[in-house]
């Protein structure tokens, strides 16, 4: 790599960087998921909050334990390892997270996680960046479409997510980056060596890996045996399962996850049923669409018929490798599209520079039909650019893993100097209420058991929060409250004591 490009490469990086921050700054608020990431890493004793019905509380409260590493527990990773046993997911991001809140033990803060989000951030950049020159072999084009990724949304909304998904997204460019690199080639051993351990690390990561792994390594398999070379597919599958041994041996609670896991069988059930199958590709597309492309995705499809169209005209190869990974990432849409407990963004972060790398390929080519030399460069970069600034505007230059829902904030704000009564049947669902409990006087933990007493004896207006799924109406009727918000799981009042 030319020092002109080292320079580029860090400028991109640093203004990622500050997007990112800046966007983190205004993240307000947290999907529970994001509070259970600092729990299954630093909690000692359980994956979920332990606290007390009938006793008040205020601050971080029973939070505190739960998300901060406290003195005499840092770098316990042990301890991370057994949450994650006792979890549903593999343990290698909770261990990062982890050692960040070793050395700031005693404290709780979003950038710990954003922190770690934007270490991967550097390396997924690199990796993306090494990638794409192998597949253009120019530096505008490369810089091009990096600059289109990290300007997207659902670029900035993997960094602010407090989840594995940025690090998952780093080992799927490493994997695709090993694989051109290797792709016309015979499986030397250095390549089988750092294929292993790409495959361990991501599996590591994220069980859905699997599914990029499974399709890539696959059609370089295939690749392998057309060339009938004997060898180099035994050399091949030898390596292959002994990656698969090593994480086996490293990490064998994945058949527990799997098979006894909630959300293993959800998944199993998912996959053998007959329904699910249209719903779930149309809702990931959906996502895609608007945070990869400002909502005229529409628009990249046509261009990416033209593409094929017109290479098919010319009698160019179609299947090059960069229509491989297309394939894989719509592989990947529609096996996740089934099998998810949810269609959500954080299920297209891993692929989403897939479809933007293809569509920026796609509409380069296309241009330099009509067009010749850097002209027809920034053309391409231009329109991207434009791209994003318009979905970031639409948005009003927010995203939406900053979880800053605006009837939520504002009941928030409401709470701020009043007491809070939580009723709650799970224990692990009072991570929901994570930002309105710090933000009120005092709270009191309730069930059905107590729920009366406590809320009689409430002889100023409170917040009344509500974590039931069956049996709301039984706690509310009869209070004098006024609904400020509600998401069909969680449920926000403003009661007003002792007028039933």
């Amino acid at each position: 790599m030319k020092k002109s490009e080292k320079i580029a490469l860090g400028i991109i990086i640093l203004i990622a960087a500050l997007l990112v921050i800046i966007l983190g700054g205004k993240k307000v608020n947290y999907h529970c998921d994001e509070i259970w990431t600092y729990g299954l890493s630093n909690n000692q004793g359980g994956i979920n909050p332990s606290f007390d019905r009938g006793v008040e509380y205020s601050g971080m409260g029973p939070f505190k334990s739960f998300t901060m590493v406290q003195d005499g527990e840092g770098f316990h990773y042990a301890n991370t390892w057994e949450n994650q046993a006792k979890d549903v997911h593999p343990p290698l991001y909770y261990l990062f997270i982890h050692t960040v809140c070793s050395v700031f033990r005693g404290s709780f803060s979003k950038w710990y996680g954003i922190g770690v989000n934007m270490f991967w951030m550097i390396l997924t950049i690199i990796g993306l960046y090494l990638l794409i020159k192998e597949l253009t072999e120019s530096v505008v084009a490369t810089t091009g479409a990096v600059i289109a990724y990290v300007s997207s949304v659902v670029f900035l909304d993997t960094m602010l997510l407090i989840r594995m998904y940025a690090q998952f997204t780093f080992f799927v460019v490493l994997l695709m980056l090993l694989f051109k690199k290797n792709w016309d080639k015979k499986p030397e051993k250095s390549f089988l060596i750092n294929l292993g351990v790409t495959l361990v690390l991501g599996m590591l990561s994220h069980y859905y890996f699997l599914l990029i792994a499974f399709f890539m390594c696959l059609a370089y398999g295939i690749k392998l045996i057309m060339a009938k070379d004997g060898k180099s597919v035994r050399n091949y599958i030898i390596a292959l399962a002994v990656s698969g041994l090593v994480y086996g041996i490293t990490w064998y609670h994945i058949l527990a996850h799997i098979f006894n896991g909630y959300r293993g069988k959800e998944a199993i059930s998912k996959a053998t049923s007959l329904g699910g199958l249209i719903s779930g590709i149309t809702g990931m597309v959906s996502i895609l669409n608007s945070e990869a492309f400002a909502g005229i995705g529409i628009v990249f499809v046509l261009i990416g018929l033209c593409y094929v169209v017109v290479r098919v005209w010319k009698k160019q190869q179609v299947f090059s490798y960069a229509f491989i990974m297309f394939l894989c990432g719509l592989f990947y849409i529609v096996v996740v599209g089934k099998i998810c407990p949810k269609i959500t963004t954080r299920y297209i972060m891993p692929v989403g520079w897939i479809f933007i790398v293809s569509a920026y390929l796609s509409v380069r080519y296309l241009l330099q039909e009509f067009k010749t030399g850097k002209a027809a460069e920034y053309i391409v970069i231009s329109a991207f650019c434009i791209i994003s600034i318009f979905n970031l505007s639409t948005r009003n230059f927010t995203v939406p893993m900053d979880y800053a829902d605006k009837n939520q904030m504002a009941a928030v704000e409401t709470a701020a100097g009043k007491k809070a009564v939580v009723y709650v049947d799970l224990d692990w669902k009072i991570l929901y209420d994570f930002v309105i409990l710090q933000n009120t006087d005092g709270y009191i933990f309730i069930d059905e058991k107590n729920a009366q007493s406590v809320m009689d004896s409430q002889t100023d207006d409170y917040i009344l929060i509500v974590n039931l799924e069956e049996g709301r109406e039984d706690v509310v009727g009869g209070l004098d409250s006024q609904l400020l918000y509600d998401d069909g799981m969680n449920y926000y009042y403003l009661v007003h004591a002792n007028k039933r």
